[in-house]
């Protein structure tokens, strides 16, 4: 992410050194972040119990990123899929907060936006009270906007992203799949919205391979491309320099951003990534090739043929949950999952099976280095 271009005017006042030094703040948490990940493990040996194997595990922030992002690109197509069956239609919605979150002004020359003073309207002491306060206004925005759309939209799918604006504030991307019929609606609830948040920067895009009015740039066509045009926004801090992708970790870690949540599944991210990341090379293989046989992606091809029993201990009673046909389904899933004295759960015991293949969650033996 590139440093706001500003006049040396503005560059000297406070503001926009506090600014410059969140930049230099959020990545340096990011690596600090990192440095005790790889700590945790260089100071540690893993021995697994069931061989008495030594493990050397590492962590990569790039790999991290890479898989987490492709994971999610992965339950993005999948929801597309669903809605694609459902004959939903896709709307992608921007929230932008208004004129008393953002510390700069700027102007625009030779189709660049150059920065140059301070915003009269602007409410807060400094950046960093802005960027925590606009996060829980668009929470509370969208909150409000999904249940008013929830109320009358029967089918609704949604995946939503938060970005960082260059000036460090986050605005809000939302894609919504919802019955034809029902755009109208949708598009009236979400201008009932704009009024009384006083929003004055926002987009309510159809995206449909019917609409071809380009010239607008309201409209983006093709149904096919609704979830790709999310994901550009959910790559774009990846796919950037070293810098720009440190600066927006730290940014999320820092001011506990959940940078993207979307519909939930009966298949959920944490059991996508353990199923399809502890397959061996035949097994995975193998279901690719039967997912690209069906014209789908993989982690709608688990979910599609996925059979989960999840036993949940919580205060001392016994939850059993299922998903799915276990006759039918040629993925079967068993875990056992406690709470605990945090509220957070902890997976006991995990067992998947694929055609031959059995997976089992492995136990380890955690020994400090001397």
């Amino acid at each position: 992410m590139k440093t706001l271009c500003a006049t040396k005017r503005l560059q000297n006042t406070k503001l926009f050194k506090e600014y410059i030094s969140l930049r230099d703040e959020y990545y340096k948490l990011s690596l600090e972040k990192e440095y005790k990940q790889q700590s945790f493990f260089t100071n540690k040996q893993f021995i697994k119990k069931s061989t008495g194997e030594f493990i050397s595990p590492n962590y990569s922030f790039e790999n991290y990123y890479k898989k987490y992002t492709k994971s999610i690109e992965q339950k993005v197509y999948c929801i597309e899929q669903m809605a694609r069956e459902k004959k939903l239609v896709p709307i992608f919605l921007t929230i932008t907060l208004d004129s008393r979150f953002h510390p700069f002004q700027a102007i625009t020359r030779d189709s660049k936006r150059l920065y140059t003073s301070l915003n009269k309207s602007f409410i807060f002491a400094d950046i960093e009270t802005a960027v925590k306060s606009g996060y829980e206004q668009l929470q509370h925005i969208y909150r409000v906007f999904y249940k008013r759309c929830k109320a009358v939209v029967g089918d609704l799918y949604f995946v939503k992203t938060y970005e960082a604006h260059k000036s460090l504030i986050p605005h809000l991307h939302i894609l919504f799949f919802v019955p034809k019929s029902d755009i109208k609606i949708i598009r009236k609830k979400f201008n009932k919205i704009k009024e009384e948040f006083n929003l004055d920067q926002v987009d309510f895009e159809l995206v449909n391979d019917e609409l071809q009015e380009k010239e607008t740039s309201t409209l983006k066509t093709g149904l096919k491309r609704a979830s790709k045009y999310l994901m550009k926004y959910i790559t774009k801090s990846i796919q950037e320099d070293a810098f720009g992708c440190r600066l927006i970790d730290g940014w999320k870690r820092k001011n506990r951003i959940r940078m993207i949540t979307s519909s939930n599944l009966d298949l959920s991210l944490s059991d996508y990534r353990t199923i399809y990341h502890n397959l061996d090379e035949d097994s995975k293989n193998s279901l690719l090739e039967r997912a690209k046989k069906e014209d789908v992606n993989i982690f709608y091809y688990i979910l599609k043929n996925l059979y989960k029993a999840k036993v949940i201990k919580k205060d001392n009673k016994t939850i059993v949950k299922q998903y799915g046909d276990i006759d039918k389904a040629t993925i079967r899933l068993f875990m056992t999952v406690t709470q605990t004295a945090t509220g957070s759960y902890k997976t006991n015991n995990l067992t998947f099976f694929i055609d031959d293949y059995i997976y089992e969650k492995e136990s380890y033996l955690i020994v400090r280095r001397y």
